[in-house]
């Protein structure tokens, strides 16, 4: 893209030149964009570059397109019902498909997604235009789906740990899928860089918008979604009661823990799934009787137990036991 300065009344005006492909034009197509006080500024540039270059095909090689404050005021207002409808949308979903407490964190982390991007987007003074709209449409989308998945291995975990508290659920579940979270995040990013570098002028500033958001959308559904659900839910009595008892699993997910001795004024300790195993050793080692040293040291081949022991050998090796 060049800037070039276009003269009108001796007050100068910067335009933007960009070399563009348009096959209804043909070959050498330019577009030229900038602010212009009046609309008749269309028609003295067309004039004047039929004078000075020549138009192809005459008043069919030159097409102008005005966008005025009624215009920008019609696509956001049109911005703005499509996202609003989208999570009205997204939130009758979660809570059919989960619980209608699941929609709350949900919507949460959606608005925060659409208002880092929007705000991002705003300080890097871009236009907001159609394909803006669509890539907060995208953007709410991905987030969505990113959460879900997240919210779907709860779901799933929640029957099998039925003492957990629910702190530890998500913490199971999270360790699960944060490594596909990650790299499905970080590969949607790349790919939308590569798109942001060389696709062109006409899909910068949508490559921009969905990086912003994508990125913003890869973190809200792990510290934001899960931790806000995680807070609305032990609030409720059953996860109440689980997170004051005993917890479901050690940390190492299989051995369940065991309190420990409740000390005056304090909450009873948790005993971890290594410390269980080392103390059921201990007291199984020490129920066991121990070994006389008659029973170690080797006895005398003519002792009366020897003897014994030899004439119940013969007899089990006879066929037909004890003979008479």
């Amino acid at each position: 893209m060049k800037a070039i300065t276009y003269h009108r009344y001796g007050s100068p005006e910067v335009l933007e030149l960009q070399e563009v492909d348009n096959p209804d034009f043909g070959e050498n197509v330019f577009q030229i964009q900038g602010e212009f006080g009046t609309e008749q500024a269309g028609a003295e540039i067309q004039t004047a570059l039929e004078d000075r270059f020549g138009l192809e095909g005459g008043d069919q090689g030159f097409q102008n397109t005005t966008v005025g404050p009624s215009f920008g005021e019609q696509v956001a207002t049109n911005a703005i019902r499509a996202i609003v409808l989208s999570l009205l949308v997204i939130a009758i979903y979660v809570a059919i498909r989960f619980q209608p407490k699941y929609a709350v964190p949900v919507l949460i982390a959606l608005v925060h997604d659409i208002l880092i991007t929007a705000g991002v987007y705003s300080l890097s003074e871009r236009e907001v235009t159609s394909a803006t709209v669509a890539a907060f449409l995208t953007i709410l989308g991905y987030s969505m789906y990113d959460t879900v998945i997240v919210f779907d291995r709860i779901r799933e975990n929640e029957p099998r740990l039925p003492r957990a508290a629910f702190s530890q659920i998500v913490n199971r579940s999270m360790s699960e899928v944060l490594t596909r979270s990650l790299i499905t995040g970080l590969s949607t990013v790349f790919l939308i860089g590569v798109l942001l570098i060389f696709g062109g002028e006409t899909l910068k500033d949508f490559a921009f918008a969905l990086l912003v958001g994508v990125a913003s959308g890869a973190y809200s559904s792990i510290f934001i979604a899960a931790p806000l659900l995680t807070i609305w839910k032990e609030r409720e009595p059953e996860y109440a009661r689980r997170k004051g008892q005993e917890p479901e699993a050690g940390p190492d997910g299989g051995i369940p823990a065991r309190l420990g001795p409740r000390l005056p004024g304090r909450a009873p300790a948790a005993v971890d799934g290594g410390t269980l195993a080392l103390e059921d050793a201990r007291q199984a080692a020490a129920s066991e009787p121990a070994p006389s040293l008659g029973d170690v040291l080797p006895q005398p081949a003519g002792s009366a137990q020897a003897k014994r022991e030899r004439r119940r050998q013969r007899r089990r090796a006879r066929p037909h036991g004890r003979a008479r």
